[in-house]
C-alpha cells in the first residue's frame, strides 16, 4: 500500500510534531528544580531600609570582612574593629544553585581575628557568605562571594 503525500498529510504531520514538541517541553518544565533565594519576600521587602542601614554600618568600618578559600577550610578574616568587642551574629553560606547546600554558623573568631570553616560542610562551587551581627547596640550586615574548590 502506497501512502499518497498531499497537503492534508503534510499538515497532519506538522501539527503532530508540534504537539509532540509541546508535550516534551511541558514534561521537562515539570521536572525542573527551582530554589527560591528567600521563602517570604514580602516581609523582607518591608524591612529593606533596615537592611540598607545594616550594610551602611558595615561599610563605615575601617576594614571589611575577607574570605579566603584554602586547602581544607575557608578562612574568614574579621576586621580589627571587632577586637575586644562583644560580637554576636552568624554567617550564612548561601549556594545559589542548590538550596540543600546552604548552611549557617555563628561568628566566632580567635585572637588573630580569624575563623576557619571546615570544607567538609560544603560542596564545590560558588557560595555567597552573608554576615549579620550586632555589636555595641548597632546592627551590621556584609555579603561577599567565595569559590570552594574540592
Amino acid at each position: 500500500m502506497k501512502v499518497k503525500f498531499n497537503w492534508g498529510t503534510g499538515i497532519f504531520i506538522f501539527i503532530s510534531l508540534f504537539l509532540l514538541a509541546n508535550a516534551v517541553v511541558i514534561y521537562k518544565s515539570f521536572q525542573q528544580k527551582y530554589d527560591l533565594v528567600e521563602k517570604e519576600y514580602y516581609p523582607q521587602g518591608l524591612e529593606y531600609q533596615k537592611q540598607i542601614d545594616r550594610f551602611a554600618n558595615a561599610n563605615s568600618l575601617k576594614d571589611s570582612i575577607r574570605i579566603v578559600s584554602e586547602l581544607g577550610s575557608v578562612k574568614i578574616i574579621y576586621p580589627l574593629d571587632f577586637k575586644g568587642k562583644d560580637v554576636k551574629g552568624n554567617v550564612i553560606f548561601f549556594r545559589p544553585s542548590d538550596e540543600n547546600s546552604d548552611f549557617q554558623d555563628s561568628i566566632k573568631f580567635d585572637t588573630a581575628m580569624v575563623q576557619h570553616i571546615p570544607i567538609e560542610k560544603m560542596v564545590g562551587g560558588k557560595y555567597i557568605a552573608k554576615f549579620y551581627w550586632v555589636t555595641d547596640g548597632k546592627e551590621f550586615a556584609h555579603e561577599c562571594s567565595v569559590r570552594v574548590n574540592k
